[in-house]
């Protein structure tokens, strides 16, 4: 069945899809993404009816918490999901061409939850038409919303292509190019922080742009290595794009890492120490279990599970450091004043982190409930791009 030219599954393959997941056949897999969508939610809706005051860690210290941390790590996954598919056509064309539609869905999905955990951080959002009431055009912030748009648009319209088996070489090089636009702009706003010695680095509009590839390959070669293991696919053929594509974000994610924190080392600006009281976390964890320990990993096995939980992983540790990256920037307070601390502690509150949950479980059971109404095999089927 087509919709305006979009290859959709028939309406007796969903019905059969809903039926199943209502009858206990869905697996595991989704029960636990509902779940954990539904204690969400639950959550999300506790947090703006009783306020942040009474839900969230966050202070005036530390203003910016999980639920930043989440809206970055997961903008910056889709843009690597986008990045993911432009090398991937670009250097491997046949290897790549089964997973081309998971992809690009899974960079539509990351993207709306990474919008969607930024918006419980951002309190009355019914008052955001304020924003095009009266625009700024002096800040990062007013061209992040511009690049997004026009991100969201392409991928949408890439999506598209592949589905209707309409590749057009034009949509996938405007989509990377407005990728790497729009997330340095991203980066451009923690970067231009010059108050805060963690963030302010030409660096980190760069930074952001690696580790979004790598944690875009991360998921996606989640998702091809369950997609080769689950279509019969030829494993040596099809996942050696994800493997190269894994040790060169590892590889860009060490290189960067370490000039940034060497340099934050050799500084001596206000709060530059900063630096050193985090030194052991960003070389233990930060470079040697999220880097080195998964590019290791990467060395000891070529199969399609092995693969998945490297993946699983990168994803988990990138985590870790993306929360790191986010709250690290507050641990020095500006202001010495008596009843100041010398360093300033958080803890995400059970809320902050069910709306972590709520974002991941959406993008699974959006991704579950797709895959098993047949939407991928559907465009792989017609040689979809």
């Amino acid at each position: 069945m087509e919709i305006f030219g979009v290859l959709v599954p028939t309406k007796e393959k969903i019905v059969s899809t809903l039926t199943d997941v209502a009858t206990g056949k869905g697996g595991l897999p989704l029960y636990i993404s509902i779940f954990g969508m539904l204690i969400g939610f639950a959550a999300i809706a506790s947090i703006f009816i009783q306020g942040h005051g009474h839900t969230i860690n966050t202070s005036n210290n530390i203003p910016w918490g999980l639920q930043i941390t989440t809206y970055i790590y997961f903008v910056l996954i889709s843009t690597g999901c986008t990045f993911v598919n432009f090398f991937g056509y670009v250097f491997f064309p046949q290897q790549y061409k089964p997973f081309a539609s998971r992809v690009i869905f899974l960079g539509i999905m990351t993207a709306a939850a990474a919008f969607f955990s930024l918006a419980t951080e951002m309190g009355r959002i019914d008052r955001m038409y304020n924003f095009l009431l009266s625009p700024n055009p002096k800040s990062p912030m007013f061209w992040m919303s511009v690049w997004y748009t026009a991100y969201f648009v392409m991928i949408v319209l890439e999506y598209i292509n592949i589905q209707t088996n309409k590749h057009s070489n034009k949509v996938m090089w405007g989509a990377f190019f407005v990728a790497v636009i729009t997330h340095s702009t991203l980066g451009s706003l923690l970067g231009a922080v010059s108050s805060r010695a963690y963030y302010y680095s030409a660096l980190l509009p760069i930074y952001f742009l690696f580790i979004a590839f790598l944690t875009g390959c991360a998921l996606t070669a989640i998702v091809a290595a369950l997609t080769v293991k689950q279509l019969k696919l030829d494993a040596n053929f099809h996942l050696e794009p994800f493997f190269k594509f894994l040790k060169i974000g590892l590889g860009l994610a060490f290189l960067l890492g370490f000039w940034r924190s060497a340099i934050g080392l050799a500084g001596h600006v206000d709060g530059s120490e900063v630096f050193s009281l985090t030194l052991m976390n960003n070389i233990v964890f930060g470079l040697g279990i999220a880097v080195v320990v998964p590019y290791v990993m990467l060395t000891l096995s070529r199969n399609a599970s092995w693969l998945a939980f490297t993946g699983l992983f990168i994803m988990v540790t990138q985590l870790k450091t993306r929360n790191d990256l986010v709250v690290g920037g507050f641990k020095v307070p500006l202001f010495r004043v008596y009843d100041m601390p010398e360093t300033i502690t958080y803890m995400p509150s059970m809320h902050e982190f069910l709306v972590l949950v709520a974002s991941v479980s959406l993008v699974s059971v959006l991704y579950i409930l797709c895959e098993k109404a047949g939407l991928f095999e559907i465009a792989n089927s017609k040689e979809a791009h």
